[in-house]
């Protein structure tokens, strides 16, 4: 698994960096948030967030809710942080 997951959305970029995450301590926050508000765009696999879907329908499917990052900050390790190119 490399150090870090990045995927684009329509307009922006979620870079989940697995240096920081703190998973399963946080009760994957951003997967439960991703649930809640999301589309279902990440799964737990090895006991961290990846794509569940293919990278080029994550684009198509991401609702861009921010949830995933917002969770993380509350209760992970601050792994998450989207890009959103002004």
């Amino acid at each position: 698994m490399s150090d870090f997951l990045a995927f684009k959305t329509r307009t922006c970029e979620i870079i989940i960096h697995y240096d920081k995450c703190i998973a399963p301590k946080c009760k994957f926050a951003c997967v439960k948030a991703d649930r809640l508000y999301g589309r279902n765009v990440l799964k737990i696999v090895d006991s961290k967030p990846v794509l569940a879907v293919p990278p080029g329908e994550a684009s198509r499917l991401c609702n861009e809710c921010l949830a995933c990052e917002i969770n993380c900050n509350w209760s992970g390790g601050g792994a998450i942080k989207i890009n959103i190119p002004l």
